[in-house]
């Protein structure tokens, strides 16, 4: 995949050089948290929040994935945009491989979504009543989150320029993402215990790549030290994800090669 490295730093300058989409992405996060944690803070006091946790530390691991969705999802519009505009006939005609085009835009989206993540984290931790780390806190769980946003990120930033390859329409996608990205969030376990939900709701959560994500960084965060049956279930989780990302990875490499032509 000559060229993704020169192609993901053009679009790391845009982002960084638009004060306004700079600013706007790193403080989205912050109201995530502080405004849905808040607002919902008093789930702790219904026995639905483990005893002496917090709503926020509860869904931290939620709106990280969330993040890591949202941010994904659009990633497909910059492949739109760059037709309609006339760039990507540019990078058509340079001796560059077609996927590096597709993939310098999702490598992006995982460098912008770590970022955000960073932020995020840092206003869980100064908010009021907010996040709370457990003592025992240790760097494989450090590695369990920042795997579980990567993966994330990949799967959803894959899976939204795959269906971007195949439209020329702006709108088209947004339409897309606005019916899919709803159910994603609350039919899993982002931001609910399941001990909230419809039971059938509860059901579909199980096979819910986003459910996979924020229970493997819920468990690390409000655990700590785990035990071999709390780990096998993050290496459960971490797997399937691995799994869908490796064959997300795939089919984008495939459709990017065979289908971008102009």
């Amino acid at each position: 995949m000559s060229g993704v490295f020169p192609l993901l730093m053009r679009d790391l300058k845009k982002w960084y050089r638009n004060p306004v989409f700079f600013f706007t992405g790193l403080i989205q996060p912050f109201f995530w948290i502080a405004l849905f944690g808040s607002a919902l803070s008093n789930l702790s006091h219904l026995g639905a929040i483990p005893q002496g946790s917090t709503y926020i530390t509860y869904i931290v691991g939620g709106v990280l994935t969330i993040t890591a969705l949202f941010t994904g999802m659009f990633t497909g519009t910059n492949i739109i945009f760059d037709r309609r505009l006339g760039p990507m006939g540019r990078f058509l005609a340079s001796p560059i491989s077609r996927s590096s085009i597709v993939f310098s835009r999702i490598f992006s989206a995982i460098i912008r979504i770590m970022v955000q993540s960073v932020i995020l984290i840092i206003a869980a931790l100064v908010l009021p009543n907010g996040l709370k780390f457990p003592g025992d806190f240790s760097l494989a769980d450090v590695l369990v989150i920042i795997t579980a946003i990567v993966l994330t990120s990949l799967i959803f930033s894959s899976m939204f320029s795959v269906i971007a390859i195949r439209m020329r329409e702006m709108n088209t996608i947004f339409g897309i993402v606005n019916l899919v990205n709803l159910p994603l969030l609350f039919m899993s376990y982002a931001m609910f215990p399941v001990g909230l939900m419809a039971p059938w709701i509860g059901d579909v959560a199980k096979y819910n790549p986003v459910s996979w994500s924020a229970e493997s960084i819920r468990l690390v965060v409000l655990q700590g030290s785990l035990t071999a049956s709390q780990w096998g279930s993050i290496f459960q989780w971490l797997g399937a994800l691995a799994l869908l990302a490796a064959g997300m990875v795939a089919l984008t490499y495939v459709m990017a090669e065979k289908e971008i032509r102009d």
